[in-house]
Order: structure tokens, then C-alpha cells, then sequence
């Protein structure tokens, strides 16, 4: 699959706040986020979750993530919007990873993200963002096409 380095702009989402581990906390969050993105016209957006907590070193009970969809800049909440918040996404410099993920094993994919790819690049994470975009609808199927985001920086050379 496809990893590279490139320059994105700022991205507007609308988040539901999850707390606890990953691998059920994400889909409560879109459990609940998706009758809201569908009263809203927003289910043609872009999906996606941010990820606030290295699981490696946060207790899973505490990992907090937004699963997400894009809204168009200027988007207002209404009174129909209770636990969605908006949030942006920083523009700058990421590190990008397109893969297939199959059997919900998203855990391995980010470990080669950054243990293989980021660490590999000459580029170093500056802690802004870390999210993920599902280009389909992998609970049909079991498999997900996503390409993983963390924003970078370059590597200072030591001379």
C-alpha cells in the first residue's frame, strides 16, 4: 500500500467524543453520530476518527477518540446536536498511509504506520493531529479501506 509525506489543508469535522478502548468505543461513537449526520444531510462526507491517546501508553478505558464527519466551513450546530461538537483539523504537514484493513485488525496497521513507515521517513510526529478516513463502509464487509493520518516534522539533520 502507499505512504507518503504531503501538505493538507485545514478540515472541518463534526465529532462525537468516545472514551474507552478503541476497538468498541469507536463504533458506540458512530452509533450515535450517524442518525445525526443523516437528519443533517451530512452522510456524503467524509468519515473519519480522530484519535486524542497513544493506546500504548494510555489505559484503554482512558483512550479518547471523535469519530467524525466533514462539514463545509461556517458549519452552525443546532439545538438537535446535543454531544456533537465541531472541531478543525490543522492544515501542515502529514504523513499518510493507504492500506486495507481486514478482520478489524486497525491496531497492526498503525503499528506499521509508525513503527515501519513514520519511523522510516525522516520525519517525526509533532503531536497536532492523528486520525483516520474510511474510503467505504468496511462493516459490510469486514474490510476497510482507510488511509491513516499524523501530522509530521521533518527531522532536523545534526551536523
Amino acid at each position: 500500500m502507499a505512504f507518503m509525506i504531503l501538505e493538507k489543508p485545514a478540515k472541518f469535522v463534526a465529532s462525537y467524543r468516545v472514551t474507552g478502548p478503541y476497538e468498541t468505543s469507536i463504533k458506540k461513537g458512530f452509533d450515535a453520530l450517524t442518525p445525526w449526520a443523516k437528519q443533517h444531510e451530512l452522510m456524503e462526507g467524509e468519515w473519519l476518527t480522530v484519535f486524542w491517546d497513544n493506546p500504548n501508553i494510555t489505559a484503554p478505558e482512558a483512550c479518547r477518540a471523535d469519530p467524525s464527519v466533514s462539514v463545509k466551513e461556517g458549519f452552525q450546530l443546532d439545538n438537535e446536536s446535543q454531544g456533537i461538537a465541531l472541531q478543525t483539523l490543522p492544515a501542515g504537514t502529514y504523513a499518510a498511509f493507504h492500506t486495507t484493513i481486514d478482520d478489524d485488525n486497525f491496531a497492526q496497521a498503525w503499528t506499521d504506520f509508525f513503527n515501519v513507515h513514520i519511523a522510516n521517513s525522516g520525519y517525526r510526529p509533532d503531536g497536532k493531529a492523528c486520525y483516520e478516513q474510511y474510503l467505504n463502509d468496511g462493516t459490510k464487509t469486514g474490510m476497510f479501506e482507510v488511509v491513516l493520518y499524523q501530522s509530521v516534522e521533518k527531522i532536523a539533520v545534526i551536523r
